[in-house]
């Protein structure tokens, strides 16, 4: 009789936007401790999950797995890649490998790997299922390019050597060992990773607002 009347409570509790609204954040939270692993498997009810959310409270989430991935993987790349798809069940363990050489594409200082980190995942979103399927091709362009403009005016450029030099005052050669070094004793994990939650929270804000 008691096991009814819980079941019964639940199913109209549930039922109310608030309440589900927490039992979406208690487990969004749960999953962070599963930031250790590469476990991202394609969950739709993730997706879900973070659309009963609160903007702000997504962005809470969007920081918390930034900040502690990048202090992991020192990596920006697969750090914005993971973030968004822990998020929204994204799936793609094997994009997060590829990322891996993508910082600055293999520091080279070209393009910011944030700013890939996030397109892989909202390429998983929005990209085409078919090689010939032009029109989803030329749909996938429209969130994806406001992404980069909205980055760009944010951050200034989408260039790693230019997002350095702003944010240290200088640009370093991260295949030189001494520039490294420096860069590293400058701060480059906390800094960077402010540029990758600006880069999640750009992304996150067009996938719970564009359709797919």
């Amino acid at each position: 009789m008691k096991t009814l009347k819980r079941r019964i409570f639940l199913r109209y509790a549930l039922s109310f936007p608030a309440i589900t609204t927490l039992f979406s954040c208690v487990r969004q939270r749960k999953d962070l401790g599963n930031i250790q692993a590469n476990n991202l498997i394609k969950d739709d009810k993730a997706m879900e999950l973070s659309k009963a959310m609160t903007k702000d409270q997504v962005f809470a989430m969007l920081d918390q797995r930034v900040q502690l991935t990048m202090e992991k993987s020192n990596n920006c790349a697969q750090t914005a890649f993971f973030a968004l798809s822990q998020q929204f069940g994204l799936g793609g363990d094997d994009v997060l490998k590829a990322l891996t050489p993508l910082p600055g594409i293999a520091e080279r200082g070209e393009t910011c790997g944030a700013v890939t980190g996030a397109l892989m995942a909202m390429g998983l979103m929005y990209g085409r299922d078919r090689m010939d399927d032009w029109q989803k091709y030329r749909d996938s362009l429209i969130p994806t390019n406001l992404f980069c403009k909205e980055f760009e005016c944010e951050v200034g450029s989408t260039l790693c050597c230019e997002i350095q030099q702003k944010t240290f005052g200088e640009s370093y050669d991260l295949m030189d060992a001494s520039d490294l070094k420096a860069f590293q004793r400058a701060g480059a994990t906390q800094k960077c990773g402010v540029i990758v939650k600006k880069a999640c929270r750009f992304a996150a804000e067009i996938i719970l607002t564009h359709k797919v």
